[in-house]
């Protein structure tokens, strides 16, 4: 089955356009169905991707990746919480 068949008619045309036939009904409820489907996997991989993460290095797992949290120091931590505390500290003076 060609794309340009299960194309939606443009305005110009709208008057000659009969309709999809009942395979390209199916056909397109096919795809729906399985674009759906393969947006739940990825989401479900992302999901337990991010769980494992936690569980392995708590809640800075979601902040940075595994080879980032390997080299940042104490230090490292302090800096950038000064850093966001001062980027609140200047949401609050504009409000």
């Amino acid at each position: 089955m060609d794309n340009t068949e299960l194309m939606v008619p443009t305005a110009d045309t709208s008057t000659q356009w009969q309709g999809l036939t009942l395979e390209q009904l199916r056909m397109l409820r096919a795809k729906a169905l399985l674009r759906r489907e393969v947006g739940k996997v990825k989401m479900s991989a992302a999901l337990d991707g991010m769980k494992t993460r936690v569980n392995d290095n708590g809640i800075r797992g979601l902040m940075f990746n595994d080879k980032t949290l390997g080299h940042l120091k104490t230090a490292d931590y302090v800096f950038l919480g000064w850093k966001i505390a001062q980027l609140f500290i200047k949401a609050r003076r504009r409000k």
